[in-house]
């Protein structure tokens, strides 16, 4: 399953990254979406990048076949590693591993200038290897990928609004 979306953003890219980017904003940002027990284990800029790495519990509403796979509420870890390239561009690779759930998740964030702000070109692939629940089990958690993404984007419009 793959997850392929552009958000465009009236601020610059340094403003936005800098949302991707600190402890606080990681921690309101996910408190918003919903998440519990949020730790915020890594976040450090330096002269290439960044380094973010936090761990919350999600909410899920599993559907029957998949309770075997999730519980009412998830662990899920994400880690991102930002690199600054020219231009004013940022680029992270993404990983995000939810606690004994046999699905990866990998992908790319890239902030991008436009004359009016930037855009964030979101991509996310999805896999399960697991023989016939497996495909149900990705279309579940990239569902609720794309709302989380749908979710986040909205919060940093608002967050951005009211800077």
């Amino acid at each position: 399953m793959k997850i392929s979306t552009n958000h465009r953003y009236s601020h610059n890219t340094g403003t936005v990254y800098s949302v991707f980017t600190d402890t606080k904003e990681i921690r309101d940002k996910q408190k918003a979406l919903g998440a519990r027990k949020i730790r915020v284990l890594e976040c450090e800029r330096d002269t290439d990048g960044a380094i973010v790495r936090f761990v919350r519990e999600l909410p899920a509403e599993v559907p029957g076949i998949l309770s075997r796979f999730l519980q009412p509420w998830n662990s899920v870890e994400q880690s991102e590693r930002w690199r600054s390239l020219d231009d004013d561009i940022f680029e992270s690779e993404l990983t995000i591993d939810i606690a004994n759930v046999p699905v990866t998740v990998v992908g790319t964030l890239k902030l991008k200038p436009l004359e009016d702000g930037c855009v964030n070109q979101v991509r996310l692939v999805i896999e399960c290897g697991i023989p016939f629940v497996g495909k149900s089990l990705a279309e579940f958690v990239a569902a609720d990928c794309k709302r989380l993404i749908d979710a986040e984007y909205k919060y940093i419009i608002g967050r951005l609004a009211s800077a």
